[in-house]
């Protein structure tokens, strides 16, 4: 898909952007362009993450995938909103 920054920028719903900072396909500086965009946006960069972040391809663990759920959780939550940190801090 290829949305405009201008067509981004009509987005209302609050969204949690999620990418690898090893994404072999889609540089960092693309999400950062899209959270800019986005007027009620969250920008989640995960450390060693590849295209794929959510699922923990670099570390062949789990645990990124079950800190992936927490996040999205604590966001859809509005956990956010209160405390200004994905942390809950």
């Amino acid at each position: 898909m290829n949305f405009t920054l201008p067509h981004l920028s009509t987005i209302t719903a609050r969204t949690l952007i999620v990418h690898g900072d090893r994404d072999p396909l889609y540089p960092v500086h693309i999400p950062l362009e899209i959270h800019t965009a986005i007027p009620i946006s969250y920008l989640w960069i995960i450390p060693n993450g590849g295209h794929g972040p959510i699922f923990g391809e670099l570390t062949g663990r789990g645990e990124v995938t079950s800190r992936f759920a927490e996040t999205a959780l604590a966001f859809l939550h509005g956990d956010w909103e209160r405390t200004g940190s994905p942390s809950g801090g």
